[in-house]
């Protein structure tokens, strides 16, 4: 059985309290409120940018959300495919109950959503890895070489025991997480895909055990807005003999700095809706703050701030007016929206 090593130091007890703290906030923020599926589209677009652009894939945020809409870029099809087959992945993985144990098959199911149509050819994107491969720096040189084809499936197995185990069961979900992380990506046990299988199961452990139950955490953002720290510190833990003690205190302050971020943007947001629910898009997330840095303000306003025509502010805003977020005084031209 897999055991992993790690010493519990006074940082990452702070980290994860704090993390934990934070996580306990937007639990009960997040209930019952109408834009939460706004939300979590949104994170399920920066996980794809961030998690597929770590591995050099070239799409802006921009470009994943508009392919998360179901829009046409006309950009490399690989990288399109990528985004895609990750935005199908993370929704496979959300709509998982909770409770549902998670086996070879899974991880092999998920490896393929991930890969799909995105390898080159002859290299299968089903199974585990029939050749040895190899981690690189940028100059090409071999920073680490994984565990040969033959160990791939017995040493995959026996990390997934590891995480439906009793030794597990009594670790907080941030150091399950951090754990599975590393030591998945280590394994290297396919062709291609191998950081992107990590972090998505790594983010599943979360939602399993309840950290990220609403599907809010981009978490992926974090390791891609310091790709170099992100490649070293996991490369670190292995020069430390696999000692994962200062991994998991970078992974916790991940968490913690993703949370916070999760915070302030739920406070941007926080108005009490009076009428009927409305599942806001992000054109009226734009509105709403806009609304409450400038107070009272009128439709040329809204057009020229962001870029719109007046017949798509009265779209906007119709269903905002409905659900008694904002109040309208006047008519025409002249008129004034506020918050209510």
């Amino acid at each position: 059985m897999y055991e992993p090593r790690f010493q519990i130091t006074p940082l990452l007890l702070r980290l994860v309290t704090e993390a934990s703290e934070i996580r306990v906030w937007i639990a009960a923020a997040a209930v019952d409120v109408a834009w939460l599926p706004a939300l979590q589209r949104d994170t399920a677009s920066r996980l794809a940018h961030s998690s597929t652009a770590i591995e050099g894939n070239p799409l802006t945020l921009p470009d994943v959300e508009a392919l998360a809409r179901g829009d046409t870029l006309g950009a490399s099809p690989k990288a399109e495919r990528e985004v895609l087959n990750h935005l199908t992945a993370m929704r496979w993985v959300w709509a998982r109950k909770p409770e549902a144990p998670f086996g070879e098959g899974d991880l092999l199911k998920l490896h393929r959503l991930l890969v799909a149509g995105t390898l080159p050819a002859g290299v299968p994107d089903e199974g585990y890895k029939t050749r040895p491969n190899r981690v690189v720096d940028r100059r090409g040189v071999t920073i680490y070489t994984p565990p040969r084809p033959a160990q791939a499936g017995p040493l995959s197995r026996d990390l997934l025991a590891w995480i439906g185990g009793r030794e597990s069961q009594d670790l907080h979900p941030i150091l399950v997480s951090g754990v599975t992380h590393h030591r998945l990506v280590s394994i290297h046990p396919f062709a291609d895909g191998n950081g992107r299988a990590a972090r998505a199961l790594a983010l599943w452990v979360l939602m399993t055990r309840g950290f990220d139950s609403l599907h809010v955490l981009a978490l992926d953002e974090f390791y891609e807005s310091d790709r170099p720290r992100y490649y070293n510190t996991i490369q670190q833990a292995r020069d430390l003999d696999d000692d994962l003690t200062h991994w998991l205190e970078y992974v916790a302050d991940g968490i913690v700095q993703t949370l916070r971020r999760t915070k302030e943007r739920i406070l941007s947001l926080r108005v009490a809706a009076k009428g009927n629910k409305v599942i806001l898009t992000k054109r009226q997330e734009d509105v709403l703050r806009f609304l409450r840095d400038r107070g009272r303000i009128k439709s040329p306003e809204i057009e020229r701030a962001l870029g719109l025509t007046r017949a798509r502010v009265g779209q906007i805003m119709r269903p905002l007016l409905d659900a008694g977020l904002v109040l309208r005084e006047g008519r025409t031209r002249a008129t004034t929206y506020r918050l209510s």
